[in-house]
């Protein structure tokens, strides 16, 4: 593997070490690190691990966490026309109840042709070309 798209749930419980899946995670991370695999990660899932973890410890935590990130995540940026597909796609699915976190995540998926690894499967059921990752 090559590559591979992040949801920000393996993100969280990598770096929030009262979650659940930590050690999990910990792992799946350890295993990614072996293969040299590019961990693409959309700028707005960035925003949202930072988020979530500056609202349930503390900002030096959250600042550490973003620290790390930018140094070994591939962070995607949306363009103008990236946000464009997004939109299309939520609007093609009214009842679809995804955030537009997962709608980057999805479109990274398609653009890159690369598995995605997620914690929550809920959202991305409905896309039946996406591909998972999960660690062994």
């Amino acid at each position: 593997m090559r590559q591979l798209v992040l949801d920000a749930g393996p993100l969280i419980a990598f770096f929030y070490a009262k979650d659940t899946e930590h050690e999990i995670c910990r792992a799946g991370f350890e295993q990614l690190l072996t293969t040299n695999a590019s961990l693409l990660t959309p700028i707005p899932v960035v925003f949202e691990v930072y988020k979530w973890l500056l609202q349930r410890t503390n900002p030096a935590v959250a600042q550490a966490t973003l620290a790390v990130m930018q140094d070994t995540l591939r962070f995607i940026p949306l363009s103008q026309q990236n946000f464009d597909e997004v939109y299309l796609m939520v609007q093609a699915l009214p009842q679809w109840q995804g955030s537009l976190e997962d709608a980057t995540v999805i479109l990274l998926a398609q653009h890159y042709n690369c598995p995605v690894w997620t914690l929550n499967y809920r959202d991305f059921g409905i896309f039946k070309f996406l591909e998972f990752w999960n660690p062994e």
